[in-house]
Order: C-alpha cells, then sequence, then structure tokens
C-alpha cells in the first residue's frame, strides 16, 4: 500500500524539525561550554589573605581592574585570625588551591617558609623594601605594617599615664584593667613570640604571671580588647594600629601609647608564592601589585592606617611613619622560631 503524499511530507517535516532541534540543542551546549571553557581558563589567582575584607577587597578590586587578572579571595575569621589559613595551606601542601598567601602577620608566612611551603621571587617592586622587612631568599617580602600598641580612651586615663613600657602594665593602679586578645591567635601570638625571643623565657613567664595577678582580661581577638575600653570595662586593650584607627574614624574617643620606652612591635603584611601554584604568571603580577609604592600609598590613607616600609610612599595627615616609632629590639626570624613555645608558655600561664 502506498502512502498518502500528505503522510510522507508529515513524516518528512518531522524529522526535519527534529534534526533542527537537536542541532540547537547541540549548538547551544556548544556555545554555553566555550563560555565555560573561556571563564574557566581565563587569568585568574586564588588569594588566601587574613587582612580585613573591608580593606583587602579595595586591594583586590583595583588589581582586577587594572590587569584583568580575577582574584579570588580566601578569608579567615576573625576569632582565628591568621591561624585558620596558615594550616589550611599545611593540608593542601601536595595539593595546592592557593596561589597566593597575602598574611597580615609575618611570623607565620616566616614558618611556613621554613617548611618549604613557598616558591621564591625575587620581587622588581620591593627592592626597596628595608631588608628586616623581606627574606634574604625571596620567599616572602613584607609592606604596609602595623604596630602593637596601648589602646585607651583620653578622656578616661591621661596620655601621660599610657603605659611606656609592657611592664608597666603589671602596676596595681591597672588591677582588672587591662585586655588582650587570646595569643593562640593573631599578633597578640606574635608579640608573645617577639617578647620571648627578646627576653628569654624567665623574664617572659614572670610578666605573664604578673598580667594574671593583675587581673588581666583575655578576651577573644584584638577588636574586642579595644571595644572593651571603649566600653569602659578596660582602661588599657593590648592591640593593633589599625584597630584603633578604625574606632577614631567612627568617632570614639580613643588614643595609643606606642611604648616608647622599650621599643614597639611593628608587624608588615607579608606576600608570598604558594609552592606548586596553578597560576605562577598571575600570581607574580598579584605579588609586584601588592609591593608597589601605590598599594602601600592607598593602605597608608585608608581605614587601616598601615604603616609605609619605605620612607618615600606619601603619608596622609595623620598616618604613621616608620621612622616615628622606636622599634622593638628583636628580629621577625628570631620571634618566628619560638612562636609555637611562646603560645604553649602563655596557654599554660594565663590557664586557657
Amino acid at each position: 500500500m502506498t502512502d498518502h503524499p500528505k503522510e510522507v511530507n508529515s513524516r518528512r517535516s518531522g524529522t526535519m524539525i527534529r534534526s533542527v532541534g537537536y542541532s540547537i540543542v547541540l549548538l547551544s551546549a556548544a556555545i554555553l561550554f566555550g563560555v565555560w571553557w573561556g571563564v574557566k581558563q581565563g587569568p585568574e589567582v586564588v588569594v588566601y589573605t587574613s587582612l580585613d575584607p573591608v580593606f583587602s577587597r579595595t586591594i583586590l578590586a583595583d588589581f582586577e581592574k587594572e590587569t584583568g587578572i580575577v582574584a579570588r579571595p580566601v578569608f579567615d575569621t576573625e576569632a582565628t585570625k591568621t591561624t585558620g589559613l596558615i594550616e589550611r595551606l599545611r593540608r593542601e601542601r601536595n595539593r595546592p588551591l592557593c596561589d597566593v598567601l597575602w598574611s597580615n602577620e609575618p611570623l607565620r608566612t616566616i614558618r611556613l617558609a621554613n617548611e618549604g611551603l613557598f616558591a621564591p621571587h625575587a620581587s622588581i617592586s620591593g627592592e626597596a623594601i628595608p631588608e628586616n622587612f623581606r627574606d634574604a631568599t625571596y620567599r616572602w617580602t613584607g609592606f604596609a605594617a602595623r604596630a602593637r600598641v596601648a589602646a585607651f580612651d583620653p578622656k578616661r586615663l591621661d596620655p601621660s599615664e599610657a603605659p611606656g613600657t609592657l611592664e608597666e602594665l603589671l602596676d596595681p593602679k591597672f588591677r582588672g584593667e587591662v585586655a588582650i586578645a587570646d595569643p593562640r591567635f593573631g599578633t597578640t601570638g606574635s608579640h608573645c613570640a617577639a617578647l620571648l625571643a627578646w627576653w628569654g623565657e624567665d623574664r617572659y613567664r614572670d610578666w605573664l604571671r604578673g598580667l594574671v595577678e593583675n587581673e588581666v582580661q583575655v578576651v577573644a581577638g584584638n577588636s574586642t580588647s579595644r571595644d572593651r575600653v571603649l566600653s569602659g570595662e578596660a582602661l588599657i586593650g593590648l592591640t593593633d594600629t589599625d584597630d584603633v584607627e578604625v574606632a577614631r574614624r567612627a568617632g570614639d574617643s580613643i588614643d595609643e601609647s606606642f611604648f616608647p620606652d622599650e621599643g614597639t612591635l611593628v608587624l608588615p603584611n607579608t606576600v608570598a608564592m604558594v609552592a606548586g601554584s596553578s597560576h605562577s604568571d598571575s600570581a607574580i603580577e598579584l605579588i609586584e601589585y601588592l609591593l608597589s609604592p601605590e598599594c602601600e600609598a592607598t593602605l597608608a590613607a585608608s581605614p587601616s592606617r598601615q604603616i609605609p616600609l619605605r620612607a618615600e610612599v606619601p603619608i596622609p595627615v595623620g598616618g604613621l611613619k616608620l621612622e616615628e616609632v622606636k622599634q622593638m629590639p628583636v628580629t621577625l626570624e628570631a620571634a618566628a622560631s619560638v612562636l609555637p613555645r611562646a603560645i604553649e608558655i602563655a596557654v599554660e600561664e594565663l590557664g586557657l
């Protein structure tokens, strides 16, 4: 039996429609795959950073605009500042997911470098960074520093009464009035390590015991230490200059003492390229950008009020100059070498 011409045409039309439909689907899939592949293959860099997102996001956004490289940041929490990212890098050392570590604390960076986690890079932008703030074998470089200070409310404590040394915090007039952050994390641990390296164990233990006897308040983080001062729960809070500046710009009554009698610990940001980085070219571009004088100038003018490490970087009104800060006589490498021991002793003496 012969098919009716209309039935034949109908079947042919259906076949053509299906064929066209399959072609459209395949074409769409190809286009989507091409878009996905282009995005996946575009220049990018994964950066682990412990600098507060409110500051680091701006820098990374400017980097993207200037270079076209997508910066994918991974941040730490305030409570485990820096420490969480450091441990993550250790876990990932055989299959690194990170390209660049941008830490706002140098001692843990130095320890990772000594463990072989970083690839050396002799930065062109960082050539003018003072030698005491960079690694001799180019595994890490410092920039844009903060300082450890005693924050206080000048309405409650006359600046002339602010402590000139850390040991003055043991004075009975400050009983129950001093707040410090948990030394297991962040820059308080770095401060403790610097003291152990400088003072030796006996004097360091005596100081910690004196804090306990003077009823020190151990709080979650540096911003909490500052906030105890703002709330009136403490006269003095050991913290960093950026935490003080943020509160000052918010209109709070707050000031800082730089321990002029014995020296202040200055802690730079550090940047390093992870060994085995998947995006080494992009990593180098980000490192060069972060170490540029322009980046230091941006951080110096920001609410974090970072301290440029190069004298030629312009300082805004109210900013901090490195040469105006009497520095603690201890090297970052010496402090880094005793960091675990310093924290162990602090935990023991403070009863944490």
